[in-house]
């Protein structure tokens, strides 16, 4: 594979990463105004506490009567973040290549949109007539006739005809089918894909409906016919202030599309690059072989995506990602660093042809080593060294750091059985609702008494008997113990043991609100319905939630834990002042020149540690 760009060379560099000491937050030694909480060397100002917790989800920020409680969580969750980080990097993790290889791929990312700020977005102006000409289009519809011709001169004698007539029906009927490539009715809004198309259905009236030979990017050489106009229904809900905006912002980013295409064609003007015939056949047979294996799991939204199969890329192809992929000019890039770009770049693969998965695998390859030189003109003019890239990056590094470390934390936390049990026992009254069970039972007032009859029951006495005589359950008692079917949920403590054991054991003694209970299984059952869980499957759920719990539990004592050996100061008093959106929201950042991820980490919460390092009184709002 070659890829080549024409215009004048530029000089490259290499990559610069950042090192940690600059990627943690800024400096003490300038404090900014905002700042809520001192971690070390490191702050996290109003800003920081407000991009983690509007952009993503977070508990309580949709409730504005929790807005105090759920900030100062949040701000202690960020705390303790910075609290792992520093004692991640402490101890040395994040040194591996893997760490290292995604953090050289944000820098590049971060540095690309930086670019992408300064080239494109911030010289971009919209004029006054240009909005006022956007705005006289925006309040109208328009639905118009494309005629789609195989050349201009077709089309250009097609628009001569059509514009002599009245009668564009006879007109057309002249015409061969295999005249037209596309005959078809459209809508026209303002702020549509086709600029070109839209400029041409705009400069018609009922006076001139026949347009000019339009060369559409979508749809070739095209003539448009006006057939009516009417009121734009957007343009009419709208407030003008709101009519403003959207025209505001369609007119950037149309224009914005327009320079960051043109200036890509500069920086990318006569660059070479070349895959490397094995590693490129060898890339392409290993993801070829992931999609293919499990067609059904990896086919999502009409076709085959990359980037969610990133990791297990990364793995089968671990002993070459070190490779070179395509050769360049001011050094290749690997397998390694090609697969990390995919984590960003939302490729579709239509189908599995092998023939055509290769070639449009190619051209992805070709669009990536795109971004990586539109990155290294970013390295160029230092961009990394911006405020805003150091922020980006730090603020990922540290979500890692700290991650890593609490992995190490919690990697061996497991759940009994008998704490699982505890906790759908103490969930009971939501979890048991779908199961039912029959139980035989004996109830006694004391433990001693229980123990007394279990140990007749072991030496033969009959149990229904022994419950006529004994058990203090009404009802039951007297079917001589028999409960018949009941919801798990009206007796959690021995129902889910019910559940767990096999028809005929006897359980027991079990300890219940009313005395102590033994029994035996006569029966189980799920509540009849398409969305019941297997009881194991209910198990399998309720082990995870017990797990989380106690990876919390430990998490926040760890925190605790190395709380002194960090310089900590949180300024509670400041948070009163920060406002939160109260809307819950999963935010996409879309990258300048192609690429999307998520907006920031969504943070973890972790603040029951500090009830262990702090006085009450100190952290009410």
């Amino acid at each position: 594979m070659r890829i080549s760009w024409k215009s004048s060379t530029r000089s490259l560099v290499s990559f610069a990463l950042l090192p940690l000491s600059l990627l943690f937050g800024q400096s003490r030694e300038i404090i900014p105004r905002d700042t809520l909480a001192e971690v070390g060397s490191r702050v996290i100002t109003a800003s920081d506490l407000i991009e983690r917790i509007e952009l993503m989800p977070w508990q309580g920020k949709d409730e504005p009567g929790q807005h105090d409680s759920s900030k100062i969580k949040a701000l202690q969750s960020m705390v303790a973040e910075q609290l792992l980080a520093l004692e991640a990097a402490s101890k040395g993790i994040g040194k591996d290549s893997l760490t290292q290889m995604h953090t050289k791929a944000l820098e590049r990312l971060m540095v690309r949109d930086e670019l992408f700020k300064r080239e494109v977005k911030s010289k971009i102006k919209v004029t006054d007539q240009e909005s006022k000409q956007a705005l006289k289009r925006y309040a109208w519809t328009l639905k118009v006739l494309l005629l789609g011709t195989r050349s201009k001169v077709d089309a250009a004698s097609l628009a001569e005809a059509l514009s002599d007539t009245s009668d564009i029906a006879t007109v057309l009927s002249r015409y061969p089918l295999s005249f037209f490539t596309q005959v078809d009715t459209m809508a026209v809004n303002f702020g549509g894909l086709d600029e070109k198309l839209e400029d041409a259905a705009y400069a018609l009236d009922f006076r001139h409906r026949v347009s000019d030979p339009v060369d559409s990017p979508y749809f070739g050489w095209v003539v448009l016919y006006l057939v009516n106009r009417e009121a734009n229904p957007e343009y009419a809900k709208r407030s003008v202030q709101d009519r403003w905006r959207v025209i505001g912002r369609q007119l950037r980013e149309r224009k914005e599309g327009q320079r960051a295409s043109a200036y890509t064609g500069t920086v990318l003007a006569s660059k070479r690059a070349e895959a490397r015939p094995e590693a490129f056949d060898l890339f392409a047979r290993t993801i070829y072989g992931v999609l293919a294996a499990d067609t059904s799991q990896y086919r999502k939204s009409g076709g085959y995506r990359l980037d969610p199969i990133t990791d297990t890329l990364v793995a089968l192809l671990w002993p070459h990602l070190n490779d070179e992929l395509v050769t360049m000019e001011g050094g290749g890039m690997t397998i390694g660093d090609v697969l990390e770009s995919y984590r960003n770049q939302q490729f579709l693969f239509p189908n599995l042809n092998e023939e055509d998965f290769r070639l449009r695998l190619n051209n992805t390859v070709k669009d990536i080593v795109a971004s990586e030189i539109l990155a290294r003109e970013g390295y160029r003019q230092k961009v990394e060294y911006s405020d805003q890239v150091k922020h980006d990056v730090g603020v990922w590094t540290n979500y890692w750091l700290a991650m890593a470390l609490e992995r190490q934390v919690v990697h061996s936390v497991r759940a009994s059985d008998e704490e699982v049990l505890d906790y759908l026992t103490e969930n009971g009254g939501m979890l048991g609702k779908d199961y039912e069970v029959n139980i035989r039972e004996i109830l006694s007032d004391s433990l001693q008494q229980a123990l007394s009859l279990l140990e007749q029951l072991n030496d033969g006495a009959d149990m229904a008997e022994l419950a006529r005589r004994f058990s203090k359950r009404p009802g039951w008692s007297q079917r001589g113990g028999v409960s018949g079917f009941f919801r798990v949920s009206a007796y959690p403590q021995i129902g889910f043991r019910a559940l767990e054991q096999d028809t005929g054991k006897v359980v027991g003694p079990v300890p219940v609100p009313n005395g102590y209970s033994i029994f035996n299984v006569l029966g189980k059952r799920t509540v009849v319905s398409d969305s019941v869980l297997s009881y194991d499957s209910l198990k399998t759920l309720a082990r995870v939630a017990v797990e989380s719990q106690k990876m919390k539990r430990d998490l926040n004592r760890y925190v605790a834990s190395i709380y002194k050996k960090y310089n900590v100061s949180i300024h509670y008093d400041k948070l009163p002042k920060v406002q939160i959106m109260p809307a819950n929201m999963f935010t996409k950042r879309f990258i300048g020149f192609g690429g999307v991820m998520t907006a920031v980490p969504l943070l973890y919460p972790l603040w029951e540690w500090a009830r262990d390092v702090e006085k009450p009184e100190k952290i009410l709002p």
